[in-house]
């Protein structure tokens, strides 16, 4: 997986720019906002299927369409572990295998959420050069990854999710530390230009270098805020974790979404005691 702080090359314009197909699924939640967003790549006649999302007979039809009858297929990718994102992507890939006869490599970075599944590349390589990039970004989950694609648009995974914060769970390999260093190195690749839009796993897509920079700046300012909070708390005596969902969360906080909030909270306490 390629080093965020690289200078990452851009494809030759003269190559013509990847399409990016985006596929929602039909699994709408408090956690999955509106559903799962599957990504396809497509560069002439070859795809890349990135989250393919739940194992949802109608959803994996749509991306089995979407790819198109004719094209030929390059890989299955997931950004990590999850199941909104995971579920469907073994049958996919054997679908897309068994219509065009070729190999179709299923890649992960956690391999046991995956069984068969390879190493992830460092880059998803096509006839006509580099189509997208793999950046390893910890902190939603520790296996997980964004694809940095042709022209600058970055398939964030749940790193960055569109109109919402996302979930840290400590008990799942989330780190609240990380995931702060992954936003900043975004951060820093945003401002020197090399991110030109977000396209999360969930959520409306921001789609210029504006829209971008403040969705990754909004999110690091929204987790700042949350820590500064939960000091407060407890330097004020609120010990208990109930406690403190009150206070940091109020009292008509949904019980949809309690226990992500709970979670959230549990990393912030792990953070709070990594930094002393």
């Amino acid at each position: 997986m390629a080093d965020a702080s690289e200078d990452l090359p851009q494809r030759d314009p003269e190559v013509g720019a990847v399409e990016l197909i985006a596929v929602r699924a039909g699994n709408p939640g408090p956690m999955t906002l509106t559903g799962t967003v599957s990504y396809i790549l497509r560069d002439q006649d070859q795809v890349w299927v990135i989250d393919p999302g739940p194992k949802d007979p109608e959803h994996l039809a749509d991306l089995l369409v979407a790819c198109g009858a004719q094209a030929r297929p390059m890989g299955v990718l997931v950004t990590h572990r999850h199941l909104d994102h995971t579920a469907g992507a073994a049958t996919l890939a054997r679908q897309l295998s068994a219509r065009s006869g070729r190999d179709v490599p299923l890649w992960a970075a956690d391999r046991t959420a995956l069984p068969g599944s390879r190493p992830l590349p460092s880059t998803l390589e096509g006839d006509q050069g580099t189509v997208g990039h793999i950046i390893h970004l910890p902190g939603h989950t520790d296996d997980s990854v964004a694809v940095l694609v042709d022209g600058g648009r970055l398939l964030s995974g749940d790193t960055l999710l569109g109109g919402s914060s996302t979930v840290i769970v400590p008990d799942d390999g989330g780190n609240l530390a990380e995931y702060l260093q992954s936003l900043s190195i975004l951060r820093a690749m945003a401002l020197d230009g090399r991110i030109g839009s977000i396209h999360p796993g969930h959520g409306p897509a921001y789609e210029d270098p504006l829209a971008a920079l403040e969705a990754i700046e909004t999110a690091l300012a929204h987790r700042y805020e949350r820590i500064d909070q939960v000091r407060r708390a407890r330097t004020a005596g609120v010990l208990t974790l109930e406690r403190l969902l009150r206070s940091v969360y109020g009292s008509d906080l949904p019980e949809s979404l309690q226990k992500a909030a709970r979670w959230n909270l549990r990393a912030t306490l792990d953070y709070l005691a990594e930094a002393g």
